[in-house]
Parts: C-alpha cells; structure tokens; sequence
C-alpha cells in the first residue's frame, strides 16, 4: 500500500538569496550531525515508533544520501513533474510559499527526503529571513515541524518550544499569505524558472 507525506512551507527571504539555494547542490542529508535529524524520530505520538525511528536513523540517512543529486531547482522540478508541487512567491516582500504531497515508499528515508528539499534554505538565509516548515505523514497522526533560520534549521516540539514556535507559525501565515495572493495563477515550474535566474 503506498504511504505519502504532504510538505508544507512558508518563507520569508531576500531573492537573491533564495535564487542561491535554487542554484546550490542539495547536501546529502548524511552532511549533517545525526543529532540534526533526532528530532524527525521524535516527532511523533506513537512511542514504538519513534523507538523504532531512532535505531533505523543511520541507515535511513544513508539510504537517502543514495538519493540526492543536482540542485535544489531540480529537485523542485521533478516535485512539479509528479504534479504534486504548488510554489507561490512575492517579490515585493520576500515571501515563499512551497506545497507538496510525495509517494514514499520506506518511510524514514522518505521523511528525510522531503525535508531535505527544503532544508537548505536556511544556508542561504541572512538577517531576518525566517521560515518554517510542517510534514504530516498519512501512516501516523503526528506533525514534524522545521524551523528555518540563518544558517540553522531545528526541529521544534510543540509543548517544549511553544513560544518560538508561535513566532514562527504567525511568520509563515503572514509569508504564505502574502506570497500566494501575488503567485495565485502561476505554475510553479514557471515560478521555479523565474526565481532561478
């Protein structure tokens, strides 16, 4: 039976910046401390599956690294390809809607994944930029949350990390608002070329 994940990010970054990710390599998610990616197993309700989600960590970000080429743009394409990307963007105020549902077929290594389309955002982030990303999984009830900074991404717990994380949902409401009122009729591989050059 196939298992999907849907994506859901919002943005606020300088455009130059944000064509610096388009164009940047995406990393290999195995480039980052495994402690960077604890608080993907953490995440959920089901303590079997968290216990579960921990022991398979290494191999699962190795089983991704095999996955991972080209630039972020590319990746985003083959997301618009499969028809499940939606990408909204407002130039005026800096503010990046991103959308997505994916087929995943081994669950933790597809969990990585998806986050890792987004996560180097915060590489090329600067100064204010903000942004924060949510991953719901159909196979369990519970939601991943990413927030993205300069040069720092973590992944917040809604009861420990309440205040930031509060700060950052009225960030991204107020990016994804704006930014799909300007983008409302555009594709989002026209949106992907525009912001890539």
């Amino acid at each position: 039976m196939a298992r999907y994940v849907t994506v859901a990010a919002a943005v606020t970054m300088e455009r130059a910046r944000l064509r610096e990710f388009l164009r940047s390599p995406v990393a290999p998610p195995s480039t980052r401390p495994g402690s960077d990616w604890t608080g993907l197993c953490d995440a959920w309700p089901d303590e079997a599956l968290r216990r579960r989600y921990r022991a398979e960590l290494p191999a699962a970000l190795a089983e991704c690294d095999r996955w991972i080429e080209g630039d972020h743009a590319a990746l985003l394409h083959g997301l618009d390809e499969d028809g499940g990307l939606t990408l909204r963007h407002d130039g005026s105020t800096g503010a990046l809607a991103v959308d997505f549902d994916t087929r995943v077929d081994f669950e933790l290594p597809g969990l990585i994944w998806a986050l890792t389309a987004l996560r180097g955002l915060a590489d090329a982030m600067a100064g204010e930029d903000t942004g924060l990303v949510e991953l719901t999984a159909d196979w369990s009830g519970g939601t991943v949350l990413l927030h993205l900074a300069p040069k720092r991404s973590a992944f917040l717990d809604p009861d420990r990390d309440a205040a930031a994380l509060a700060r950052a949902r009225d960030a991204a409401f107020d990016a994804r608002l704006a930014a799909c009122e300007a983008d409302e009729d555009a594709e989002a591989g026209e949106v992907l070329d525009r912001l890539r050059t």
